[in-house]
């Protein structure tokens, strides 16, 4: 990710009328419909079991598997032969990718993870996520709202920015895409997390120069089915643009459903930075931090009671080197007990960077088991929660440019 990414609109003449607002609304909700029953069928009649003679596996993280449809269900389709440039039946050419399975998280964390309806927050998503190294909002058709905050609808611009794309043998790609997340149920109450990505052509949403028009159709369901493990059924469908050959369109659709799981470690990062906002708030309201301190004192480790002040003859304890400070509950923290973590914020000028910040163990654990949803309502209300903070003090800057 560049140091000007994220920050620039290259289609800011994209205009939807009233009848483009409802005719998109009405794709998401068909495409959704459709989908959703056939993950509903393979939990409860299936028992999410998947048929292996229209399934072939190629790909796993854990228990997270990635299977192509085989060819006998779509004839057109060869390993050897290469897919020509889309058209406006694209999909009809290209696999189609199916990826099931459990992967460790909670759904809240996840689809915080996954909303990012302005700008700012899609840079500070992909800091994390890492999927797209640029990209832009071209338009909110339904933003997140604090009785529904996981629930938007865009049109969004992103690039891919590939290796060697410098030495023009190979061009970045890029997508034109409609967004959408939201929240539905089973007949029996379960509450499923929804993500859909669709690629979508506007008159004026032209390939820029030197930069090849991609597609994809992505379609995925979320369901925790236990504490901390979400069950997952996802369709992939990826055109990268240009001559390609169906491999390399069944590799990058097998990496994007199975890029996933980082939407839950974007969703706590994210979780993090708010708290930590919020205990900045709340500290300066105080105007000291007496009130933070641990009953331990300054003097010993707040996770482990290690002894941190200083030995016999003045010398450090093994225990006070390398110690930190929490920046949450603001308590002394032996070397052991602390947790380096990696958080992105913005500057006033929109620079964004990534701080190492220092938590205790205890303060990490709570975050982490912490839901998501209060963090989502203040997001849709506008909370600026990744606005870098003046009291920084003692963390170290990883990058201000997140290639990192």
């Amino acid at each position: 990710m560049g140091k000007t990414s994220f920050t620039s609109n290259p289609y800011p003449n994209l205009k939807l009328t009233e009848a483009d607002r409802e005719s998109l609304l009405r794709l998401e909700s068909d495409m959704i419909l459709e989908v959703f029953p056939k993950y509903e069928e393979f939990v409860v009649v299936d028992k999410r079991k998947v048929k292996r003679a229209q399934w072939k596996a190629i790909g796993d993280d854990k228990n997270l598997h990635v299977y192509v449809e085989r060819e006998d269900y779509n004839n057109s389709l060869e390993d050897d032969i290469p897919i020509q440039e889309p058209n406006d039946s694209w999909q009809k050419h290209m696999p189609i990718i199916l990826a099931v399975g459990t992967f460790e998280g909670e759904l809240n964390d996840l689809m915080f993870g996954t909303v990012n309806p302005t700008q700012e927050i899609m840079r500070v998503k992909a800091s994390y996520v890492k999927d797209y190294s640029d990209g832009a909002v071209l338009a909110n058709i339904i933003v997140p709202t604090v009785e529904d905050p996981f629930r938007s609808v865009s049109i969004k611009w992103t690039q891919i920015n590939l290796p060697l794309n410098q030495t023009g043998l190979i061009q970045n790609r890029d997508f034109v895409c409609l967004e959408a997340t939201g929240i539905l149920h089973f007949a029996n109450g379960d509450r499923v997390g929804y993500q859909l990505l669709h690629s979508i052509d506007f008159p004026n949403t032209q390939p820029l120069p030197g930069t090849i028009r991609a597609r994809h159709k992505i379609i995925g369901f979320y369901r925790q089915i236990s504490p901390n493990v979400i069950d997952t059924y996802a369709f992939d469908t990826v055109h990268p643009g240009g001559k390609v050959f169906r491999s390399v369109a069944l590799k990058a659709s097998a990496e994007a459903l199975l890029s996933t799981t980082n939407y839950v470690i974007c969703g706590q990062a994210k979780k993090l930075t708010w708290r930590l906002q919020h205990r900045q708030a709340e500290t300066r309201s105080f105007r000291h931090r007496s009130s933070t301190r641990s009953v331990l004192g300054d003097k010993s480790c707040t996770a482990c009671a290690r002894n941190l002040a200083p030995g016999s003859f003045g010398f450090p304890r093994v225990a006070a080197l390398r110690k930190s400070v929490c920046k949450l509950c603001m308590n002394p923290v032996c070397h052991k007990c602390k947790r380096p973590k990696g958080i992105s914020f913005l500057t006033p000028d929109r620079k964004l960077l990534r701080h190492k910040i220092t938590f205790c163990v205890m303060c990490m654990s709570e975050v982490t088991q912490m839901d998501a949803l209060p963090a989502a309502r203040d997001q849709a209300e506008g909370y600026q929660a990744y606005n870098v903070m003046a009291s920084l003090s003692g963390s170290d800057i990883l990058s201000d440019d997140l290639d990192v």
